[in-house]
């Protein structure tokens, strides 16, 4: 009787969700995505794939909006890039690698919109420049190197235009 109990119970759950797993496919017939929905809201991961079947990306979404860290994926299977979403806004730290899986930037997003230093590396590990950020706008000093670490050039930024 407690077997039978629990398993109404645990219908009757999955029932009152109205959910349902949704698949986009290429015109090839290849799975392109697929998304969990619930009361026609993305909930939970959704995945796409590169044509030939290989992850390409994956996100979460809790009410519709993107939560979480949205990843994705060269066709090698590398890491190409990874950004944290709150609310479907782009929050935190981004960072972008090289298929080679070395960093190649990083840059801060506040709801959003770039804000803060900007980083681009060489694929050796070393700085290639370095900017500031205020509302997506380039700001103040831009720094470029060399891939020796010498100083190459330095521009400045006023509301994205150079000085």
């Amino acid at each position: 009787m407690r077997k039978l109990i629990l398993l109404l119970l645990f219908i009757s759950l999955v029932s009152c969700q109205n959910g349902e797993v949704r698949k986009t496919y290429y015109k090839s017939g290849e799975l392109l995505s697929t998304v969990n929905f619930v009361d026609d809201l993305r909930q939970g991961e959704e995945k796409m794939y590169w044509k030939p079947g290989e992850l390409w990306t994956t996100v979460n979404y809790v009410d519709g909006l993107q939560q979480g860290e949205l990843k994705a994926y060269y066709r090698s299977g590398e890491l190409e890039y990874a950004v944290n979403y709150v609310d479907g806004l782009k929050q935190g730290e981004a960072k972008f690698y090289y298929e080679s899986g070395e960093l190649a930037s990083t840059v801060n997003f506040i709801d959003d919109l770039r804000q803060g230093e900007g980083k681009v590396y060489y694929e050796s590990g070393e700085l290639k420049s370095i900017v500031n950020y205020v509302n997506s706008v380039m700001q103040g000093e831009l720094k470029e190197y060399f891939e020796s670490g010498e100083l190459s050039r330095t521009v400045n930024y006023v509301d994205g235009v150079k000085q």
